[in-house]
């Protein structure tokens, strides 16, 4: 079930009626939570429940099994677990992908085995609840979690629906004890939700899909194009991602909030970030602070001198590009956006103020260039078709004015509303204005919806993750 569809329309109001009808019942209530949760992931396929369920119980289990004292018996439970998780994940997406590459390695050697590829279905959402399920083991067995016996609080913590398919990634100490409690209706909170959903559904809907259009107009057919073409649909690409990623993740934690459910930010303004170190703490950041706490920090993070940092910092990326897909071009983009932040491990740089102003928009609008360019390998979808794309650009047209220029229509807008509302949660958290003019915008949110709604059928692109 997609969030930007009216059966979530429809989904959402009768979780929220049926959810505080038991708000005097916590058990009845995590588990209509649970019930829920899993018609809503198992509206794409059904088969996919059973893999979650292994995930959920497996974790549950292992976590008793363990004291949090780090003693030889609590390692040996969280490395069965740990390994069954990555297990399960390696197999589902990225087994065709060792399979290619090994199979290419021979091929330079004169050799080309006839094996098959196999054609499994990659369960949606599967890389977000093994890094959740993850987390919890090892948060367990570092004695940081206290592991529940609550089977059922466990089973809606990894399974609950506004995040379980694209985040944001949570850890237990934050996302479990709100199951365990009961909670009460709280009116301003849930008026802040609404409109962070409809914040959410219209970045999505309006600028991701218009952007997302004459994207793949370009990179569907990138010899067509003029070398300015391919720059400026690099451009609209990050726009696009940004913009469909941070709206799925507005869509979820304003969903959470009607539930007085309590998410992490996962985006804060990316785009006004002065350094690509900046840009990074701001971009998707449950997914850097997860690579931080279980990959970074265990390698030793900072304290081991500046070479050793270089390279947990290029391991934590090309990870990163890696999670993200099994692809070459995924782990090229993780490694340049490495090679991108090592100057901020070897050259002091000044602490920054919490917010951008205006005479820093020219560091901000290089940094954004950096990372969009950096992005067209994200979008590229294998190597050959990278190869065209650093093809048109080495020898392309640098002369001939850009197409899809109209873009421009939509993404000035859009930015100047992001500007003004960039110390708020989302932009439209708040508004200072009449009652009147408030309803103006909402309505004109809602109409904007609608028109932008009438010729799509996309769905969020990180679903693909």
């Amino acid at each position: 079930m997609q969030f930007d569809t009216y059966t979530y329309a429809l989904f959402l109001p009768l979780v929220f009626f049926v959810y505080w009808g038991l708000r005097r019942h916590l058990r009845l209530q995590n588990l209509f939570l649970l019930a829920a949760s899993y018609v809503f992931y198992g509206w794409w396929d059904w088969r996919m429940l059973g893999l979650i369920m292994l995930t959920t119980l497996t974790t549950w289990g292992t976590a008793l099994l363990m004291s949090g004292s780090r003693k030889a018996q609590d390692k040996l439970w969280a490395t069965v677990n740990i390994v069954l998780n990555l297990g399960i994940l390696c197999v589902f997406k990225y087994l065709n992908f060792l399979r290619d590459s090994f199979v290419h390695l021979l091929s330079l050697f004169g050799v080309t085995p006839d094996w098959p590829t196999l054609n499994i279905l990659l369960p949606v959402g599967i890389s977000f609840y093994t890094f959740q399920a993850i987390s919890y083991t090892v948060d367990v067995y570092r004695g940081q979690v206290k592991p529940t016996r609550d089977v059922l609080a466990f089973s809606v913590f990894i399974a609950f629906f506004p995040q379980l398919v694209a985040g944001p990634i949570e850890r237990a100490m934050n996302l479990l004890p709100q199951f365990l409690h009961e909670k009460s209706f709280d009116y301003d909170n849930a008026v802040v939700g609404m409109r962070q959903i409809l914040w959410g559904v219209a970045k999505k809907i309006i600028i991701a899909d218009s952007m997302g259009r004459w994207v793949d107009q370009v990179f569907d057919n990138p010899y067509s194009y003029s070398a300015t073409t391919m720059i400026w649909a690099g451009v609209l690409f990050a726009v696009q991602i940004y913009a469909d990623f941070s709206g799925y993740s507005d869509i979820a934690i304003g969903s959470a909030r009607l539930l007085n459910i309590r998410l992490r930010a996962n985006f804060h303004y990316p785009f006004f970030s002065r350094n690509m170190k900046e840009l990074w703490q701001r971009w998707h950041i449950s997914l850097m602070t997860w690579f931080r706490h279980y990959v970074y920090f265990p390698l030793g993070g900072s304290r081991r001198g500046q070479w050793r940092t270089a390279v947990n910092v290029m391991i934590v990326f090309a990870l990163s590009g890696l999670w993200h897909g099994a692809n070459w071009t995924f782990v090229l983009w993780g490694i340049v956006n490495g090679l991108l932040l090592l100057p901020f491990v070897f050259l002091p740089r000044k602490s920054l103020s919490e917010y951008a102003i205006v005479r820093d928009l020219p560091r901000c609008l290089l940094t954004f260039f950096l990372f969009a360019m950096v992005f067209i390998a994200f979008r590229a979808e294998g190597v050959k078709h990278l190869g065209a794309i650093c093809r048109v650009l080495a020898g392309g047209s640098w002369l001939v004015l850009p197409a899809c220029g109209e873009a421009i229509l939509y993404i000035v807008p859009f930015f100047v509303i992001e500007w003004v509302g960039r110390k708020q949660e989302f932009p439209i958290m708040r508004l200072p204005f009449p009652t009147v003019v408030r309803w103006m915008i909402y309505w004109g949110l809602l109409l904007g919806i609608a028109l932008a709604s009438l010729d799509r059928s996309t769905q969020f692109i990180y679903f693909q993750f």
